[in-house]
């Protein structure tokens, strides 16, 4: 790991600066990374770096160029804005200032370690950047380095190895589509830390593990057609994953829904809501159809996510798609963990649909309501609606079956019982794991996720 610092810190002090952007097509990821802090460190009066001993420069170029000897002070230093600069302080003692406005303000630890800001510590530069008097800090840092902190945030450092892998590969990924985009550009930097451009706290997460995973996928990406894909991925399907234009607008090639062949303890969930909650929603969404009194699904994808869920009220209905089946239940407990789930109860005919089950030498054939039905606990249970799974062994399996369209209405509410957790779009991170512990490389779990990639 010593090694791959001193290799940075020869990057980022040597005269022909690398691009920090490449185009969408090209084969090499960006060398450094800029990364505004803006969970904890944004837009803030003073700004805490707790090192005793640093040193004060210039973005030259993309090139960190010192202006002073190695600063010291016992309780750490505040960046401050005062006359207009950024101003260094040591207690209530000035102890740099920098005056040349038309370059980044930027501090390094004087012998080569982290930069922490309060509880945070981050590898390479940081950077002070003024709007209105106030501070935003920004890390500059090797990409690699960034990915270090990147994936013990988006995985358990617990999954195996090639399900580390495959994320750090979709992370990296990601990280050169975001950048690409320049949805931050105006602020000064390539991507925030928050969880939209991948969550990032610096060091503080760093494991062996996920530090093993990027190391061994070192500068790997996925592409289709010759560009670099927008690499989704959440945490949990519960059977099946999503169609890209199913969640939000555009149709992606490569983001097609697959069944999810060996998921690992999937994440299963129910919320219920009162009418009354519902009718709030509908307030909050500014949806005029008087109170709720039922709820159905009403179209679903050839998996069984819903696709359609319509509200009933006393004076009309309401129909959500996509992530605002999700997001509509916000204001009464929060966002759905997923699109993958049913209606606890609902008045449909389940039960009369005929299935056949057999273990490979004999068949049963009746109508679910005459078959015995047990949980993952072993517990015999009533069958609650026409969604089934079948354990093979490894994983739960669904069977698809027609329906009628399952509508709630009457008593205080409805329960909606839920697998998955999740825009449902791209890897599954547990599906990940499972088809890791199945004995699948990372590579053959991408490709599973991402349809007609290749890796390089």
């Amino acid at each position: 790991m010593k090694k791959l610092i001193l290799i940075c810190l020869i990057l980022t002090f040597s005269l022909a600066a690398i691009p920090a952007t490449t185009t969408l097509g090209a084969v090499a990821s960006p060398s450094t990374i800029r990364i505004g802090l803006t969970s904890n460190n944004a837009n803030r009066d003073s700004i805490h770096i707790t090192n005793t001993q640093i040193i004060a420069g210039y973005d030259n170029s993309g090139v960190f160029l010192p202006v002073s000897q190695a600063l010291h002070s016992a309780n750490g230093f505040t960046a401050r804005v005062s006359g207009g600069v950024v101003v260094l302080y040591s207690g209530n003692q000035q102890v740099f200032a920098f005056t040349d406005t038309s370059r980044g303000a930027q501090v390094m630890d004087a012998v080569g370690g982290s930069v922490s800001l309060g509880n945070y510590s981050y590898r390479g530069i940081i950077e002070f950047r003024s709007s209105g008097g106030r501070l935003t800090a920004i890390n500059v840092i090797c990409t690699e380095q960034y990915l270090y902190g990147v994936l013990p945030m988006e995985m358990s450092h617990s999954f195996h190895i090639d399900a580390l892998k495959a994320q750090a590969i979709a992370s990296r990924t990601f990280m050169v589509y975001r950048m690409n985009e320049g949805g931050h550009s105006h602020q000064g930097f390539d991507l925030c830390d928050g969880i939209h451009c991948q969550s990032y706290r610096g060091t503080g997460r760093e494991h062996a593990n996920t530090t093993r995973a990027v190391n061994e996928t070192h500068g790997l990406m996925m592409f289709h057609n010759n560009a670099v894909i927008l690499a989704v991925y959440f945490a949990s399907s519960g059977g099946s994953t999503d169609n890209s234009e199913n969640v939000w607008v555009q149709a992606r090639p490569y983001l097609r829904a697959v069944q999810d062949i060996a998921e690992h303890d999937p994440v299963e969930w129910n919320r219920t809501f009162t009418w009354a909650q519902l009718t709030t929603a509908l307030q909050n969404a500014n949806v005029n159809i008087g109170t709720a009194t039922g709820l159905s699904i009403t179209e679903t994808s050839p998996y069984g996510r819903v696709q359609e869920l319509t509200v009933q009220g006393t004076a009309g209905q309401w129909r959500l798609t996509g992530e605002a089946i999700r997001t509509f239940f916000t204001p009464i407990g929060g966002s759905l963990m997923s699109r993958n789930f049913y209606i606890a109860g609902a008045a449909s005919t389940p039960s009369a649909v005929p299935v056949s089950v057999t273990d490979g030498q004999r068949v049963v054939s009746s109508n679910l309501a005459s078959l015995l039905w047990r949980n993952l606990n072993g517990l015999a249970v009533p069958m609650p609606s026409n969604v089934v799974y079948v354990f093979d062994g490894t994983a739960l399996r669904r069977i698809e079956m027609a329906a009628p369209v399952l509508v709630t209405t009457g008593g205080t509410g409805v329960t909606l019982v839920g697998r998955g957790w999740g825009h449902g779009v791209g890897m599954s991170q547990r599906g990940a794991h499972g088809m890791a512990r199945a004995g699948y490389s990372y590579r053959e779990i991408l490709l599973h996720y991402y349809t007609g990639i290749e890796i390089r």
